[in-house]
Order: structure tokens, then C-alpha cells, then sequence
């Protein structure tokens, strides 16, 4: 018995483990191809010098689903899914890696569906701060008052031209298909 408790913690962790993501990285195609360079959707437009979202490169968003299966809500893999910023798209699989193009604060919101035969869901998310954000966890530890004045310093010191933006990793929520 003693080491069943002991085993418990452990067991209920595996149980949350999340699924392996096996399949290669899916990059995005832009919608106007002849506008872009490779995944930069602005990038002939701002080699004629339009003033257009500066590419900083690209990041890679997880993604991953949720759902009912054989036994309770639990992780789904295999789901196909859509992402769509109005600009770029692309097909894939859950889980998944996708890499798109980074634009800092004007990265544009991300649209992901996925459906299967009986289950479908949606999300859609915008960037945030991770510079900003990572100011503000380290002062958590600083107790109130110290709280006060890093989140006033991180404020003071936001920078969108220098800060790093971030999509978050998604997990979309599907639920069962109305007859």
C-alpha cells in the first residue's frame, strides 16, 4: 500500500503527459505568394520601401487538442486542423509545430480550427510581450512593494521596436458536433 502512495503522485503526472509531436515542423504559405519572400508576407512590399510590419524571422506555435476520447476528455492526435492569420494558412495534424513569421506587435491574431467526424473546435489568439511578461514574473518573488515598482520599471521600459513577442502554445478545446 505504502508504495502505491508513494507511486500515486508519479502515476497521475504520466496520465497528463502530453502526446510526443513526432511530425516535422508545417510552415505557413502566404495567401499572396507573388507579395512574398519565402514566409515574410510583407516582403516585396517593403523592398519597394511601403511602410509594412518589419520581419523579425519566425517563431514555431505549438499546437495541440482536446477532446473526448475512449476514456474521458484526454489529449487527441491526429486531428486535422486550419490555421489562418488573413495573410498566411496552412493544414496540419495535432500535435504540431507550426512556424510562422514574426512581426513583433504588429504579428497579426491566429485563427486555428479543427474537426473530426463527431468533434470540432476553434481559437483564436493574438501575441503578447514575452519580454514584458518575463519582467513582470521575476517580480513575483519581490513581495508587494517590490512588485509594485519592478511593474512599474517593466512598464516605464516596454519597447516595442526591442521586446520580444510571442504567440502562446494553443490547445483547442473540441466538443461534440450538434445533430
Amino acid at each position: 500500500m505504502k508504495r502505491f502512495m508513494i507511486l500515486a503522485p508519479f502515476l497521475s503526472l504520466m496520465a497528463c503527459a502530453n502526446a510526443e509531436i513526432s511530425t516535422p515542423p508545417v510552415t505557413v504559405v502566404p495567401k499572396d505568394r507573388a507579395a512574398a519572400v519565402g514566409i515574410d508576407v510583407y516582403g516585396r512590399a517593403r523592398a519597394a520601401g511601403n511602410p509594412v510590419p518589419r520581419f523579425r524571422g519566425q517563431e514555431t506555435v505549438q499546437i495541440r487538442t482536446w477532446g473526448n476520447g475512449e476514456k474521458g476528455s484526454t489529449e487527441l492526435t491526429g486531428v486535422p486542423c486550419l490555421i489562418d492569420s488573413g495573410t498566411y494558412a496552412a493544414n496540419f495534424t495535432t500535435p504540431a509545430n507550426v512556424i510562422v513569421p514574426d512581426y513583433g506587435p504588429n504579428s497579426p491574431a491566429l485563427f486555428v480550427r479543427c474537426e473530426t467526424e463527431t468533434q470540432s473546435g476553434s481559437i483564436t489568439v493574438n501575441v503578447y510581450n514575452a519580454t514584458n511578461q518575463q519582467r513582470q514574473q521575476s517580480a513575483a518573488g519581490a513581495g508587494v512593494l517590490g512588485a509594485i515598482i519592478i511593474g512599474a520599471v517593466a512598464a516605464a521600459n516596454t519597447d516595442n521596436e526591442t521586446d520580444d513577442f510571442k504567440y502562446p502554445a494553443l490547445t483547442v478545446n473540441l466538443k461534440k458536433k450538434k445533430d
